[in-house]
């Protein structure tokens, strides 16, 4: 990526009167809803594995692809409350059509608004909200996972202040498809000494930037998964993010932000789930009378709806605290994509569960929910990776447990549980694998804290608010009640367990299925080059 490349003045302009006009974020809900209602065919995404040629035009031209750019820049400058209300209605909608947005604006946008050099942002910027351009984060490789400090993709420092780039990326959302990719990399400099991760805003055009296969995926069959290689992929130096070996720092802030956008995402998509399941409950006919009226649906549904407002709840006091400049710990994020993910996915679970056989076919929209809304309990981080980072963190420093409980205002009854977590973050087993159990059930213990202590705040807003504060108290009293004995559980071996799974081909046999050639998938050879 070149000076000249980012810069295209002149493009720049010529657009300039075609920037998308500020809209409010009411103005895209009414937007999205007429596009779903009149333009969107989410089976055909699904079977196509891709998005409408005219989506990234018209979302553009909504004010969808600039959420939070500077309205300067062409952007919308939202709100964090008024960005999440936008996804919570993009995840009703259609999960490919949400990651397609969250991608560009969180993973993508936002560590450019932070860390590039400020021409850059003034070139790049209005091309991402007119949505002449695309961006994303390569952050993931073939072999790190959640461990960024293994990254092995490698960039060193030319003598002339450039820098060239080498390695694989894997798992990339739109990275086949963005002009733009936020790049990290470990830094070395013109000596071979190692500086720390960096990260580099790197053009696709740029020689030696390479597109690997898509992943062909269980769900979000529209927003494809790429591979993503760097073969001596040479960025000038104001490709730099940041500072250099302060790339994590920036990965840090991006990946927070899209943490409560998933959890934002999750509960549109279980808001649209029990819509759809209470309208099939007050129209069936069952033994009893009205599905709707059986009292076990019931409990079923109310419990979902419990989750889900507790979730919505949790998001948006985070989101005010951001909107009023307030620091807000990791923890809290954490907590958003933690619980968010998990019982937004839980909520569509019991939906197609009351819909019977018509949740299970894969033509219903809560089908397609359960498809595609399952890896957000994966996405920027599985939840047991978080929860046992989470629980560890604490169990070392139990101070910042303080701190977190002291940014709320908890009941007394709320107060004594937060008594018995603290309790339970002091009693650590000695064993490795115990301690890592130990840190889970802290970490998802302190998750439940965070959120009964928030949905505790907002009892008297209405019945529904009622019951979510008394539903959340108790499901953190009964992970109170199994808490000391989950993490003291004598476990297998790992060579006893590997024995007893291999054990298993006595009973199942060899069943891996020959790979048929795959010349269907290839260019025919009689076309390729000589």
């Amino acid at each position: 990526m070149d000076t000249d490349a980012l810069s295209q003045a002149a493009v720049l302009s010529a657009a300039k009167d075609d920037r998308p006009e500020t809209s409010s974020a009411t103005g895209m809900l009414n937007f999205l809803r007429e596009y779903a209602r009149n333009f969107l065919n989410s089976r055909l995404l699904d079977e196509r594995r891709s998005l409408p040629p005219a989506l990234v035009s018209d979302f553009a031209a909504a004010g969808l692809l600039g959420l939070q750019i500077p309205r300067e820049l062409g952007g919308q400058n939202l709100s964090h409350t008024d960005m999440n209300r936008v996804f919570t209605q993009l995840g009703a909608i259609d999960a490919n059509l949400a990651v397609f947005c969250a991608v560009h604006n969180t993973l993508g946008i936002a560590p450019i608004l932070l860390s590039a050099p400020e021409d850059v942002k003034g070139h790049v910027l209005p091309r991402l909200a007119m949505g002449q351009a695309l961006t994303t984060s390569a952050i993931s490789e073939p072999g790190i996972g959640s461990h960024l400090r293994g990254m092995t993709t490698r960039a060193a420092k030319n003598v002339d202040g450039s820098y060239t780039i080498n390695g694989f990326k894997k798992w990339i959302s739109l990275g086949g498809d963005a002009r733009y990719v936020n790049v990290f990399a470990q830094l070395h400099d013109e000596s071979g000494r190692p500086m720390g991760i960096t990260g580099f805003l790197v053009d696709s055009r740029t020689p030696g930037f390479g597109i690997g296969p898509e992943m062909l995926t269980l769900g979000l069959r529209a927003v494809p998964q790429y591979d993503l290689s760097f073969t001596d992929v040479r960025v000038p130096s104001s490709a730099l993010l940041g500072i250099e070996g302060d790339g994590l720092a920036t990965a840090k802030a991006a990946f927070m932000g899209g943490r409560v956008v998933l959890a934002a995402m999750s509960v549109g998509a279980a808001m649209r789930s029990l819509e759809l399941a209470q309208r099939f409950a007050e129209g069936r006919a069952v033994a009893t009378g009205s599905l709707a009226e059986n009292g076990r649906i019931r409990e079923r549904l109310a419990e979902a709806g419990a989750a889900v407002q507790a979730v919505k709840t949790l998001i948006s006091r985070i989101a005010t605290w951001q909107d009023e400049g307030r620091e807000v710990s990791d923890a809290w994020f954490f907590c958003a994509k933690i619980l968010g993910c998990e019982l937004g996915w839980g909520a569509i679970d019991t939906a197609l569960q009351v819909l019977a056989a018509r949740g299970f076919l894969d033509t219903n929209t809560v089908g397609q929910h359960f498809r595609d809304y399952r890896l957000f309990r994966i996405f920027e981080g599985s939840t047991e990776a978080i929860s046992v980072f989470l629980g560890t963190m604490l169990v070392r420093n139990p101070d910042e447990f303080t701190k977190l409980v002291q940014q709320a205002q908890p009941t007394a009854q709320v107060l004594k549980l937060i008594d018995r977590v603290a309790e339970v973050g002091a009693d650590r087993p000695d064993d490795d694998a115990a301690q890592h159990i130990h840190a889970a059930v802290v970490g998802e213990l302190v998750c439940w804290t965070l959120l009964t202590m928030v949905t505790s705040e907002v009892v008297d807003q209405s019945p529904m608010h009622a019951y979510t504060a008394s539903w959340t108290e108790h499901q953190m009293q009964q992970r109170l009640r199994t808490a000391r004995r989950s993490s003291h559980r004598n476990l297998p071996t790992t060579t006893e367990f590997a024995d007893h799974v291999a054990g298993y081909a006595e009973v199942i046999g060899d069943v891996d299925q020959r790979r048929w050639p795959g010349e269907e998938w290839q260019a025919d050879p009689l076309l390729s080059p000589r």
